[in-house]
């Protein structure tokens, strides 16, 4: 049974959920602790904590950073876990990669446009009334004009497709030791989440070398290699392991089939040196 959540998404990124339903629905599914790692996002501390403590489940401040492996063009997403009150190093970070990929996703409208989907702006800042519009807002867009665009599938092909470098560099990723290190110094323990996303297995040893702390051994993206794989480098680099169901979307994702168990997340507290109080 899934005691522990530690990756996901609430509407103050690009999930489509309120932390009020984030939280009930983890209530349901008898989640006990639960970390909102909205992407480049950790203003809303506040109102995670408030509102966690209202469900009666334990709140872990953590971030998604969208990092980038420049060396090898390469995507990379680190999630920092048990960041401190006031992570200024993270936040200094996250707020240049927003306006950049804000600029973008101006761009990327027009491009929409142009194969026949008539969406503006403002049409999907009306689905992110606490942040910049993210792909997730895009599609949402897309859907209440267009409803047979309403499936996974095609969120994939316009949003998740293969990128060009070219678009990479406009997106405002955070180099991946850069990113690394601010969680350190706010003081979170670095993850690298979901390798098979991205095909980061090959850059693990260098990544514990720029300071990952841990690696996640469930997500819902993982094939059944991946839980043998991830288990491996997480014994190989005495990292410490961590995981969730990066949930977004009621439709999209599922809660409550990945994450840790009771055991995993006070081996996780245990080793980290957090103490959580229930």
């Amino acid at each position: 049974m899934i005691y522990a959540d530690l990756h996901v998404h609430t509407n103050y990124s690009d999930g489509t959920q309120t932390i009020e339903e984030v939280m009930s629905l983890a209530k349901e599914k008898g989640i006990k602790a639960v970390a909102i790692t909205d992407h480049d996002t950790v203003f809303h501390w506040d109102q995670v904590k408030e509102i966690s403590e209202q469900f009666g489940i334990t709140p872990i401040r953590g971030v998604e950073m969208s990092c980038y492996d420049f060396d090898v063009y390469k995507k990379v997403h680190i999630v920092g876990l048990f960041l401190n009150d006031h992570p200024e190093h993270v936040n200094q970070l996250c707020q240049e990669t927003l306006l950049k990929r804000d600029a973008y996703h101006h761009e990327l409208i027009e491009e929409l446009n142009k194969k026949g989907l008539d969406i503006t702006y403002e049409d999907a800042k009306k689905f992110a009334p606490h942040n910049i519009v993210f792909k997730m807002h895009l599609f949402l867009a897309i859907v209440s004009k267009y409803p047979e665009y309403a499936t996974k599938a095609k969120y994939r092909e316009l949003f998740a497709s293969k990128t060009t470098k070219e678009t990479d560099m406009k997106m405002g990723y955070i180099e991946v030791q850069q990113g690394i290190q601010a969680i350190l110094k706010d003081g979170g323990i670095p993850i690298l989440a979901h390798p098979c996303e991205y095909d980061n297995y090959d850059e693990i040893e260098k990544y514990v070398g720029y300071g990952l702390k841990g690696i996640e051994i469930s997500h819902s993206s993982m094939k059944e290699q991946d839980y043998v794989l991830t288990k491996q480098y997480a014994k190989n680099y005495n990292l410490l392991q961590s995981g969730g169901s990066d949930f977004h979307d009621k439709k999209l994702s599922i809660m409550g089939q990945h994450g840790l168990t009771k055991e995993q997340f006070e081996q996780l507290c245990k080793e980290s040196h957090h103490e959580i109080k229930y």
